[in-house]
């Protein structure tokens, strides 16, 4: 599944920088993500060249790179930040909720006090990232956080399938929840520290409805977003 890379810090907008088109499609990338730039949000040459100090031919080889992934779309001769439809986010939730509805109850049977712990660590780690504004590292995390609970599992199908799931979902996450107006860091996280507290408890329908819960509430968060619907932030639960 995808990783974070480490890319250089962007440069100066005066500087002569050399990137080539894989590194700057690698920054462009995470700066998004950090950013959280929302959907439909056209991408200029001249203004990225002017940002990271470069010509704009690695910027136009970035730019197709991104585009090859589906990490941004074209409207007419501009590239533009990526917004899934909302057909296709739920359908990727929906086939979520199915597989972590079964791996989250397995994790609660058969998972370790060490890996239920390691797992707790995960969602500190994404708390120090959402604090800092590193969302390229939040989102990271976060997949890492419904992977290592599947881990615990044990169930390597269940695994992979959910891992698979996550890719199609990781090309997405530009223009996708980290991004939209309705979107809370903090309820997402309290959501997680719910599961977490479920988990150590060994209380396995509660997880399971935490875990529902969760995934739903993303999907209501993209109804509200995308669909136009009117914009009330959510708020984290005690």
């Amino acid at each position: 599944m995808a990783k974070a890379a480490q890319p250089e810090e962007p440069a100066d907008s005066g500087m002569d920088r050399h990137y080539t088109g894989e590194e700057l499609y690698l920054i462009l990338r995470q700066d998004l993500i950090n950013d959280r730039t929302p959907g439909g949000t056209v991408l200029q040459e001249h203004e990225i060249a002017t940002r990271y100090g470069v010509s704009r031919t690695p910027v136009r080889e970035a730019l197709q790179r991104l585009h090859q992934d589906n990490l941004i779309g074209r409207r007419g001769r501009f590239y533009t930040v990526a917004q899934p439809p909302l057909e296709r986010i739920r359908e990727l939730y929906e086939f979520r909720e199915a597989i972590e509805a079964s791996t989250i109850v397995l994790c609660c049977r058969r998972a370790s006090d060490d890996t239920l712990e390691q797992i707790r660590a995960i969602v500190d780690e994404q708390q120090k990232a959402a604090d800092q504004r590193r969302f390229y590292d939040y989102e990271r995390l976060d997949a890492l956080f419904h992977v290592a609970i599947a881990n615990g599992g044990e169930n390597r199908l269940l695994t992979h399938q959910l891992e698979v799931s996550y890719d199609q979902i990781w090309f997405s996450k530009v223009g996708n929840l980290v991004s939209l107006q309705e979107y809370s860091v903090d309820a997402t996280i309290a959501e997680h520290r719910r599961i977490v507290d479920s988990l150590l408890r060994r209380k396995e329908d509660v997880a399971k409805a935490e875990m529902i819960s969760h995934l739903r509430a993303a999907i209501d968060v993209s109804e509200r977003s995308v669909g136009g619907r009117a914009k009330r932030p959510r708020k984290a639960q005690a």
